[in-house]
């Protein structure tokens, strides 16, 4: 039996059946679809822009400076093109164009200064959009500064985890490497579980069993680590084949923690392999090597290499 880790709970219940996906993605986000009570509740405007990629982030930033732009653009159009003094174009399109570069210019608060509103009426609507513009850069910088201030574990996992041989027996293991190369990351902690279906009175029930592993913290995080957890007769992979390994629709919960130096916080990943992604009967190609100087180099390109191993 397992060693100290009878009926854990770890949030995601039991499954009476396979799981057609993974309980934990690869970006690390629980694969757990909710429905709200309020749609409107649950939603964080902030936690979501901070956390979005940056492609979106940035698609989401200019569709909002084109569409306040426009709005305001029509705005200066249907009161009548005569409040703006400086516009030269003959043609509608032209004259929206110009209202519209306008509008960007008092946006930004910019002001080139060749159109210029004229009457309260423009000159109260400029008086909004300037106001506007100006916060709208504030929260955008305040946006970016929780983006780029925000500590996460850029990590580099094993495409693979192997069931490799290991003294006289056999061993679940994985690599991991810090991708960022002027982040140092210290006092790293590893927690593996394995979520498995066992059958327990004719009935298929999924349990969550902690793998206990050889090494699980490391002070200093400077090249690859190789996780791994000896399959002895206290493991709960004890005694399974491969097919029985596919049968138990096995997957393996990583959740690692350490602290970044950069940013003087800690830091943590989360991470799976479904037993999709486990190799039975592997062993690790060495990343290491050493230059003429004496120094140990390491080449993460071979960081998910393995050569098959026949047990």
């Amino acid at each position: 039996m397992a060693r100290n880790d009878e009926n854990k709970e770890l949030g995601f219940g039991t499954k009476t059946s396979k799981q057609k996906t993974r309980l934990i993605n690869k970006d690390g986000s629980f694969n757990v679809e909710r429905t709200e009570i309020s749609q409107w509740s649950s939603i964080s405007i902030y936690h979501a822009l901070v956390s979005m990629s940056w492609k979106k982030f940035n698609l989401i930033v200019l569709v909002y400076f084109l569409v306040i732009n426009l709005f305001f653009a029509s705005i200066y159009y249907l009161t009548g093109m005569e409040g703006l003094k400086g516009v030269e174009a003959t043609s509608e399109i032209d004259k929206f164009l110009e209202a519209f570069y306008f509008s960007t210019q008092t946006f930004s608060t910019v002001g080139f200064g060749r159109i210029s509103p004229v009457g309260n009426l423009t000159s109260s609507i400029a008086a909004i959009e300037s106001l506007v513009g100006l916060l709208g850069f504030a929260l955008a910088t305040g946006l970016l500064y929780g983006r780029f201030s925000r500590p996460v574990a850029r990590l580099m996992f094993s495409k693979n985890a192997i069931i490799a041989p290991f003294k006289e027996g056999k061993a679940f293991q994985f690599r991991l490497a810090n991708k960022m190369r002027n982040s140092q990351i210290s006092d790293m902690s590893c927690r593996v579980t394995v979520a498995k279906l066992e059958n327990e009175n004719g009935h298929l029930i999924r349990r969550f069993r902690i793998l206990e592993l050889e090494v699980k913290n490391i002070i200093f995080f400077p090249m690859t680590w190789t996780i791994n957890h000896p399959i002895d007769e206290n493991s709960p992979l004890w005694g399974m084949t491969e097919k029985e390994m596919h049968d138990a629709d096995l997957e393996f919960m990583i959740s690692l923690s350490g602290f970044d130096d950069t940013f003087s916080q800690n830091v943590a990943s989360r991470y799976s392999y479904t037993h999709e992604e486990l190799i039975y009967g592997a062993k690790w190609i060495s990343v290491f090597s050493t230059n003429e100087q004496g120094k140990t180099s390491q080449d993460l390109n071979k960081l998910s290499l393995y050569e098959k191993y026949q047990f």
